[in-house]
């Protein structure tokens, strides 16, 4: 089997992968990660798929899969093809870059087609009764040497059957009742709802989590309304003997710098709706005297984006893990020395 690109095609079975007129071997790992991530697009494919599906019965770390993305995206610029190929999607996992989907949308688009075509051509194909053999699908499932003649009197109705097959279905009458009564039983829900509350768009309810080990040789505040996202990064720290104290809420963060101490602060960028919300709260602890680093942890980095969080006090806008790591671990470091 060939995968194709515009710029480069893989040989599934030679395990080789052409870019131009260089060929080079490629590992079946780099090929199960570059299928996987085909067959999800245009969604993302999460990091505890994309470990079971390259990595089956068999128990590896996130770590694997970071290093398995990585020899991915070096073996291609090594053969000559530096163009998009995987794009991480911060606290989720990876997915096909959007140029190389397309592509595939494409392709696909194109076989549909001829399938869609080559249909049409053998269904409205007629019968050709001194060849002897059938020439449309519909002939081919109903003629036989024994009944050729019941078979030609009855063949334009047999033929008139087989293009019904390729119609619509028009849905029957408790099929429309029932798609009603879910729709009904849905508004009243959003009526209750806005009985119970008064309005849909309350802010969700705050959810702060304490997690610090025994002897803990600091604390971290992250700030993320969507905590479930970060816990690889999570457990990275803790494993490091680093107290994590997950908030979702800016209100909340402000309150707890000032009870306890934190080594860093990291925060996402968007929050219960407002796309600002990671630099409003930078701007708000420096406003009110918390020098604590700051880290913007986010899915995509502009020059805008770093621009202003230097200029509000923050330290670095993080869009990998690695990253995240190595800054977030030189201010543990240096309090221990």
């Amino acid at each position: 089997m060939t995968l194709s690109f515009n710029e480069f095609s893989i040989n599934t079975e030679a395990l080789e992968l052409q870019v131009a007129d260089h060929v080079v071997a490629i590992d079946e790992r780099n090929i199960a990660l570059l299928q996987t991530l085909a067959q999800h697009y245009p969604e993302h494919c999460s990091k505890q798929e994309c470990l079971a599906l390259i990595w089956p019965e068999t128990i590896v770390s996130d770590m694997s899969l970071s290093k398995l993305v990585s020899d991915t995206r070096k073996l291609f610029n090594q053969a000559g093809y530096s163009g998009p190929l995987i794009q991480t999607v911060h606290g989720r996992g990876y997915r096909l870059d959007h140029a190389l989907g397309k592509q595939l949308q494409a392709y696909d688009a194109v076989k549909a087609n001829q399938f869609e075509t080559h249909i049409e051509h053998s269904t409205h194909t007629p019968y050709t009764p001194q060849q002897g053999v059938p020439q449309s699908t519909s002939s081919q499932l109903l003629n036989s040497p024994s009944r050729s003649g019941e078979n030609q009197l009855n063949q334009g109705d047999n033929l008139q059957s087989a293009r019904s097959m390729s119609v619509t279905r028009q849905p029957s009458w408790w099929e429309i009742f029932a798609k009603v009564l879910i729709a009904l039983v849905l508004v009243l829900g959003l009526m209750f709802q806005l009985w119970q509350g008064g309005s849909l768009n309350v802010e969700p309810q705050r959810q702060l989590t304490y997690s610090e080990p025994q002897g803990a040789i600091g604390r971290i505040l992250w700030i993320d309304d969507h905590p479930e996202n970060n816990l690889v990064e999570k457990a990275y720290f803790e494993q490091r003997n680093i107290g994590v104290y997950n908030t979702v809420t800016s209100e909340e963060a402000l309150m707890l710098l000032t009870m306890y101490n934190y080594q860093a602060v990291i925060s996402d960028m968007g929050r219960h709706g407002d796309p600002l919300a990671g630099l409003k709260l930078l701007q708000s602890m420096r406003e009110n005297g918390h020098p604590t680093p700051f880290y913007l942890y986010t899915y995509v980095e502009s020059a805008g984006l770093v621009d202003a969080i230097y200029e509000s006090g923050g330290q670095a806008v993080i869009v990998d893990s690695e990253s995240l790591y190595q800054l977030v671990l030189s201010h543990f470091v240096s309090d221990e020395s």
